[in-house]
């Protein structure tokens, strides 16, 4: 965590800001779609699938989604072409490369006991509970009212089974360790990427992890959505602007 964030104003250019010694590291929710009430109700469209597909022939093997979703959600979501490029999910806890294939910790006993809760804490609840690979999610976006209630569950669960406990929009995750910093610095290892510039692209808190570990391998954090303050370098307004960069970038 950083001891002091700014908030980042400057809006990303295609040039000079980001040449071809970039790798493009992007989150998903609220990154490369627009969120949603409950996590299902996410939308892919063919044109954000076109759009990664041109990225990743613009810059081969050097881009990559790092995602709090498991990577077996963003494979139900994205289809083959999350197989274009490197994916990290479940904060980092998993991986895939075309070097590794699928690298994951083994799900504890500890998550299993602690996702019962929140199961049961949402159902009793009418909340949304989100399964996940190596975490599971409780979400209040329809019902903000138990915010409270459901951090302090969660901080409760995450303190009697030692899990991390991770906050996000509208919605708190147990999850075994991790983060997108982690992760980021695991993917760019690899011999495509050693030597690149990294440019992550994320919207949340759980993305300032990514957004430092950037900075400190030569590229920045690019920030989706209002001001805030961050560790970000960049902004840009939201997810419609995003989309438009990658096809300005895709084309030059």
């Amino acid at each position: 965590m950083l001891a002091e964030r700014q908030p980042a104003t400057e809006v990303l250019a295609p040039l000079p800001h980001v040449r071809d010694d970039a790798s493009l590291f992007f989150d998903f929710d609220g990154t490369l779609v627009d969120l949603a009430p409950t996590p299902d109700a996410v939308v892919v469209d063919q044109g954000l699938l076109d759009q990664l597909d041109r990225l990743a022939l613009r810059f081969p093997a050097r881009v990559a989604i790092i995602s709090g979703r498991s990577i077996a959600q963003l494979d139900a979501m994205l289809g083959q072409h999350a197989r274009r490029f490197a994916v990290a999910g479940s904060h980092g806890a998993e991986r895939r490369t075309p070097e590794d294939g699928h690298v994951a910790a083994e799900r504890p006993a500890s998550l299993e006991t602690a996702a019962e809760a929140l199961r049961a804490y949402a159902e009793a609840n009418a909340l949304v509970y989100e399964a996940k690979s190596l975490g599971a999610g409780l979400h209040y976006r329809m019902a903000p009212a138990f915010e409270a209630d459901a951090v302090s569950l969660a901080e409760d669960l995450a303190r009697t089974h030692g899990l991390t406990l991770q906050r996000g929009k509208m919605m708190v995750e147990l999850r075994t360790p991790g983060d997108k910093g982690a992760a980021l610095r695991d993917l760019i290892a690899a011999p495509a990427l050693v030597g690149s510039r990294p440019f992550f692209f994320g919207d949340d808190v759980t993305d300032e992890d990514g957004f430092v570990a950037a900075h400190a391998l030569g590229g920045a954090g690019i920030l989706i959505g209002p001001e805030r303050p961050t560790a970000a370098t960049y902004r840009l307004d939201d997810v419609a602007a995003l989309r438009g960069w990658i096809a300005a970038i895709s084309e030059s």
